[in-house]
């Protein structure tokens, strides 16, 4: 299957070359699940600290669980600070 995937800030140092906008395509196996697609990159589960799939909010309880679906928009975020 083939999800989109959208590392947002520091994340998109994570990122293959040639990445465009902060996202890529990538093809998983059926049954994959959020962590499948951040290993993928070495993105670090902790560092996802706001997970969006297709818009929709997944809580962090749910992330080491969450299924993922061909088409699927993955939207991840560090943790982000402000003042």
């Amino acid at each position: 299957m083939k999800i989109r995937l959208k590392l947002f800030a520091t994340l998109g140092s994570y990122l293959p070359p040639g990445s465009s906008g902060g996202e890529t395509l990538i093809e998983l196996p059926e049954a994959a699940i959020i962590p499948d697609a951040l290993g993928m990159f070495g993105v670090p589960l902790n560092l996802a600290h706001i997970v969006f799939v297709n818009g929709r909010h997944v809580l962090r309880p749910n992330l080491p669980t969450h299924p993922l679906h061909d088409g699927d928009t993955l939207a991840v975020f560090p943790a982000i600070g402000g003042g």
